[in-house]
């Protein structure tokens, strides 16, 4: 494939699943303001508290096998090897399904204890016993995304995210107006539910061949897949696990209001700019798990994925400061403005992890995970550590500096790690087209200040539009692609 036709290919498919993400953000938009409404900034406190303890527990007993099964299933699919890629997609959705049944156990089991480290008491216990039901689904679901992602089915992902998305959206928002608190464990649960539902169809129409598999062959299957999906389960356990720490801590200083305060943040921050990370990464792994032998095509990939990752994020970043105190009240409500100036710090650490996530993913594509698991551990404890310093000295805003400087540290970290192992680095182009638009981003932080109506949203449009002109430019000049008729030349 040629650089430019690649180049068309990972716009195609990120602009694919921007519309998807994008729309799975507007239903949470949606949802997210029904709920800011009905229930408060203590009510938004205690789903993020259900919701963070959800994904621990979800992360602590899949076994990781979503994220290591895309990697086989990529690797048969890229060698045209049939009945290779069937066994591994029948061995992928039994695992699942005996990963699923032992999340539903573990969390139906821990339910007590659940309750008393999440608030205090043991008054919600009945509560998370049936969000064991969520924990399960969950991982049914991300099961099946694994292997439309492995296979390139793109079209059919997209099906599959925006149909479970608006279903979830239509039977949740009469649970929260009709029973507010009480609606808040059916809405965690039916959410899954219905996402499982939808990708389960899709797979359904998957050409593969349904081979029964022997004992013995699942556990061939199974074993470098377990192996393998045990140590991404591991990092990601310990990033869920440092998320419903830090969150707990923000609770039992500052209490529920500060949870909320915290949690509606990282929704915008992290959940609204996952429009831009799942769409980049969603189908970037599979590309570099099917390559993953030769260095000269990962570094071509990384390098291609990290400039269209920056020229597509940063002008929206631009738009997001400048319309981010009127953002914060659509979402929520005007209670929530405290959280402005901590995103406004925040943004930038948001901005370094949509890039160096697709560093790490060349670890796991390698399946070098002995090494990103210890790097991972070390990290994530210097995570913990930075959250809860700073906001005990500086409360929210404390919580963006330290997302900032770790997202530098993330950074650093994987970078040395890939140029010292892999001899994989960044090229010229891509540090200055990063130069260029941390620019952008630091003059609108500084306009995004500005008392005066008319000159903060005057001189903001202006960096917008240049901004996106600087995208347009750049990508036709030094990419040889043209971004508004989206196809070569």
């Amino acid at each position: 494939m040629s650089e430019n036709k690649n180049y068309d290919v990972i716009f195609k498919s990120t602009f694919l699943f921007a519309f998807v993400q994008a729309f799975s953000i507007l239903v949470k938009v949606v949802l997210n303001k029904v709920a800011a409404v009905t229930l408060g900034s203590a009510g938004i406190g205690m789903i993020g508290l259900f919701s963070s303890a959800i994904g621990m527990l979800k992360t602590g007993t899949s076994l990781g096998i979503s994220q290591s099964a895309v990697r086989d299933i990529s690797e048969a699919n890229q060698n045209n090897d049939i009945e290779a890629f069937s066994k591994t997609i029948i061995a992928t959705q039994k695992i699942i399904v005996i990963t699923a049944a032992i999340g539903f156990v573990i969390t139906a089991v821990l339910s007590p204890w659940l309750s008393e480290w999440s608030f205090g008491n043991n008054l919600y216990t009945t509560s998370f016993l049936l969000l064991s039901i969520a924990v399960a689904f969950i991982t049914l679901w991300e099961g099946q995304l694994a292997i439309l992602k492995g296979m390139r089915h793109l079209r059919l992902l997209a099906k599959a995210n925006v149909f479970g998305s608006l279903v979830g959206l239509f039977i949740s928002i009469p649970l929260y107006l009709v029973f507010e608190i009480e609606g808040i464990i059916p809405v965690l649960i039916i959410t899954p539910i219905c996402a499982y539902l939808f990708s389960y169809y899709y797979v359904r129409k998957i050409e593969y061949r349904r081979i029964k598999l022997s004992k013995r062959e699942l556990v061939q299957k199974a074993t470098p897949m377990v192996k393998m999906g045990v140590a991404l389960s591991i990092t990601t356990f310990l990033s869920q696990l440092s998320v419903f720490l830090v969150s707990s801590y923000i609770g039992k200083e500052g209490g529920l209001q500060s949870v909320g305060f915290y949690n509606a943040g990282v929704i915008i921050m992290v959940g609204y700019f996952s429009v831009i990370i799942n769409a980049l990464t969603t189908d970037y792994y599979p590309r570099i798990a099917a390559v993953n032998n030769d260095n000269a095509k990962v570094q071509n990939e990384l390098n291609q994925q990290s400039i269209v990752s920056l020229l597509i994020s940063f002008p929206l970043i631009v738009l997001f400061l400048m319309v981010l105190p009127f953002l914060i009240t659509l979402l929520y409500s005007k209670e929530f403005d405290p959280i402005i100036n901590f995103i406004r710090i925040g943004i930038y650490g948001v901005l370094i992890t949509i890039i160096s996530n697709q560093v790490d993913l060349i670890l796991i594509a390698k399946n070098n995970t002995k090494f990103f698991t210890i790097l991972a551990i070390v990290y994530r404890v210097i995570e913990l550590v930075l959250n809860v310093v700073f906001f005990k000295f500086y409360g929210l805003i404390g919580m963006g500096i330290s997302m900032v400087l770790g997202g530098v540290i993330h950074m650093v970290f994987m970078t040395v790690a890939v140029k010292k192992l892999y001899l994989i680095r960044f090229e010229k182009l891509f540090v200055k087209t990063a130069l260029l638009a941390l620019l952008f981003i630091f003059l609108t932080s500084f306009i995004s200040m500005e008392e005066n109506v008319y000159i903060r949203y005057s001189a903001g449009g202006l960096m917008f539009v240049l901004s996106c002109f600087f995208s347009y430019y750049f990508s036709k000049k030094y990419l040889n692609f043209n971004l508004l008729k989206m196809r070569s030349k």
